[in-house]
Parts: C-alpha cells; structure tokens; sequence
C-alpha cells in the first residue's frame, strides 16, 4: 500500500511537470508575435516587418491575397495591414494621427490624391525622386503622376486609378428614343421624362457633407467654366460661374431630379446602391460601379454603361480625379524595403492579378491594352477616353481645410439654409483666410 501510494505521487509529479513545461513551450511561442499581428502563420520570426495602410473595403479580397503572396514570396519581409476607413475624411484623420505622432507602426501611407501637397508640406512623406524614375512614371497614367507630384518632387507611386464619371441606363435611353447627352440641361429634360414613365430617380446624388460633395461640386463649378482658385492661387469662386453651378444643383433637387435623400448620402455607396437596384437614370460614381452593376443578381447587368460626366452650355465635361497612392512614411523603419513593397504591389503583375479577380482597377497604361484585362474588364476602354475630361481638385497645403469649409457652405446651400449667392459669398470669404 506505501509502494503504491510512492508510485502515486511519483507519476502525478511526471504529469504536472509536463504540463507545465507544455504550457511554457505555448507561451514562448506566443510571445515571439506581435499582438494584432496578421501576417500568415509559419512566417519568419526575424523577417522585417512592413506596416501598410489599406483601404477597409477590398473587393473579392484581391488586396489580402496579394499580401499573402508577397509574404510567400519573401521569407525576410512580410507586410501587415493597417486597415484604414473607407470614408475619405475620416481615413485623412486616422492617417494625419498616426503620421503627426511620429508613429512607427505605419510605414507605408496610402494617400488620397488630394493630399499630396498637404502631406509633403508638413514633412510627413520622403519624396520618391530617385526611386520612382520618370522612366518608370511614364509607365504610368501621366494624369495620376501628375497629382502625385509637388514643389518639383513626385512623392508617391499610383496604385488605384480611379474616376468619377456618368453611368447611365443604356436600355432606357434606347427604349425612349434618346442619345446620351452632353449637357446638364439636356440630361435633366431626359431625366424627367423617364422618372415621369418609369417610376424612378432621374439621378442618384452622393451630396451628404462629406469629401464626395465636393467631388461632385468640383465637377458642376469645372463644367461651367468656374474654379476655386486661379493659377497664382488667388481665390476666384466668388462669381457667377459658381453662382449658376451651385444653383443648378439646388434645382435638380427643388424639381425632384435628385432626391432630398442625397444630401444625407455621405458616401458613394449610399447613392450607388439605388442605381444598381435600377431605381435611377443617371450616377456619377467612382469605377466601381461597373463591377458591381455586372454581379449576377443585379437588376441592371448588362444594362449600364459609362460617359464623361456633363457640361454646360458654353462650358466643359469635367470628371473628378481620384484614386488612391503609395507613399513612405518618414517615420518608416526601413525605407528601402518600404519601397520594394511599393514596386511590387505596383507592378504590372500584380496590378493585373488584382483586377482580373475583380479587384481594384490598376494604374499601369499596360493594363488598358492587355487582351486579357479588356476582354473581362471591356469599360476600361472607355475609361481612358473620359480620362480626357480628368477634372483635379484644389491643390493646396491646407486642402483639408478647404474642404471642410466648402462642404459646410455648399451643404447648406442644398438643405436651404442659405441661398447659392450667400453660400458661395461666405465659403469665398472664409477662403480668403486659410494661408498659403
């Protein structure tokens, strides 16, 4: 009974050593990664990790399976996501934080065409000269390089081209009889007679106060020949071009063209899904649109198609610029593998992979003449024609600031709180104050 009871004791002793000596083998293998941590499992422990700024939304999940494959393809670096809002201003905020606190957990910056001056300006970006060659710009859309280029330095490298053109309702337009038209005027007449048979919208507007408000302002002020600022950067919005253009949207909705919901559509989804359930005529959207008009369950595949957006009379088609760029961090642990992350994220391989899997649309002028992108991707064409009518948004240092204020303004305007010659008054006035 005593040898038992030794025995006992000696094998639960043996049992409790391994637990613990188990238990300690999972701590240490926890503890060897970084909380948050979504790089693929099996990665090299002392590999050089990059932190990357990506866009919430990834559509098909193109973006996470190119990580995955540069992970696979690099044993001594690996990328990890820093997912950052899909709204344009609340991602601004979220990256001006990360960058003005000198964080070194985002080492490359995924940047709105709009912030290039602002950014460099504040001394937040390393300008990309030597490594992002004019040889290697001319690779790519000389629109998108140009709104990646400031005070003589080109500071990041075109990923995402995009535009915010017309999609519009091909087989309504035929079955009334119409062609596709090229002023505002026009396009009104039409939208009332078809919204007046049909039962639907005649536009669907993304007009909340949000950064795409000013997208979509932007374009109206361009195609009635008005502009935020001259070419000494003096303000010149106070006028009757901007007047006229204000007051054309505030009719479109006064006479029920736009919907008063569009005022509270912050973001481009809100005003796309109508249009994709074929509750709406006419959209100026981002070139997204195509992808998801041609899913198999939508309403209106096969049924869509794009155009410059309008002018009018007397003035000039205006398609606001967007897209999305890689830039380096200053604040970037290792700037040279930062920047071959950026070439091999940018590359024509890549670009291709992501946009054949329905993925975002690339910015190497390659792409818009492989057979095998075109025959998936046939809008693409049509895309570098309204390229033509590429419409920029003020560069400024302070852009954000602009923005803010003449989303207030411009907002107000729509809501009927101010009428188009107060609202376009004031907003000139206050930017007569932000500096230089």
């Amino acid at each position: 009974m005593k040898r038992n009871n030794v025995t006992y004791f000696l094998l639960s002793l043996l049992a409790m050593i391994m637990i613990i000596l188990t238990a300690c083998s999972q701590e240490d293998a926890l503890d060897g990664q970084d909380e948050g941590d979504t790089s693929d499992s099996g990665a090299n422990g002392d590999a050089q990790v990059i932190h990357m700024a990506k866009l919430e939304s990834d559509p098909n999940g193109m973006m996470e399976a190119a990580r995955q494959r540069f992970n696979e393809e690099h044993e001594d670096m690996q990328v990890e996501f820093v997912e950052m809002s899909n709204d344009a201003s609340q991602m601004h905020d979220q990256t001006v934080t990360q960058l003005s606190a000198e964080s070194d957990n985002l080492d490359i910056v995924n940047m709105d065409v709009v912030w290039t001056a602002e950014f460099a300006e504040a001394g937040w970006i390393e300008p990309l000269d030597d490594q992002f060659t004019e040889e290697m710009q001319s690779e790519f859309i000389e629109r998108q390089v140009d709104a990646m280029t400031y005070d003589g330095h080109v500071w990041a490298v075109p990923w995402f081209n995009d535009l915010h053109p017309l999609w519009y309702r091909t087989d309504l337009l035929e079955e009334y009889g119409f062609e596709v038209p090229d002023t505002y005027e026009e396009a009104v007449d039409i939208a009332k007679t078809i919204q007046e048979e049909e039962g639907i919208q005649g536009f669907s507007m993304h007009w909340g106060r949000a950064e795409q408000l000013i997208v979509s302002f932007t374009e109206f002020l361009h195609a009635n020949n008005g502009n935020f600022f001259d070419e000494d950067g003096s303000v010149v919005i106070d006028s009757p071009e901007a007047v006229e253009a204000l007051q054309f949207m505030m009719d479109m909705i006064e006479e029920g063209i736009v919907s008063p919901a569009a005022i509270g559509n912050t973001t481009p989804e809100d005003a796309r899904i109508p249009f994709t359930q074929g509750q709406a005529m006419f959209h100026p959207n981002w070139g997204y649109v195509y992808t998801e008009n041609q899913s198999d369950d939508s309403p209106v595949k096969d049924k869509t198609w794009v155009a410059s957006n309008l002018a009018f009379e007397g003035g000039q088609k205006a398609n606001a610029v967007g897209g999305w760029n890689f830039a380096i961090s200053t604040n970037a642990k290792d700037k040279e593998a930062a920047w071959e992350v950026i070439e091999w994220f940018t590359s024509f391989e890549n670009q291709k992979e992501v946009l054949l899997g329905g993925g975002q649309v690339g910015t190497r002028l390659a792409l818009y003449e492989d057979p095998e992108v075109l025959e998936s991707n046939p809008q693409l064409e049509e895309y570098l024609d309204v390229f033509e009518d590429a419409s920029v948004r003020p560069s400024h240092p302070q852009y954000s600031r602009i923005s803010d204020i003449s989303q207030s303004y411009i907002h107000q305007a729509l809501s009927g709180d101010l009428t188009a010659e107060e609202a376009i008054s004031q907003l000139a006035d206050e930017l007569e104050q932000v500096e230089q």
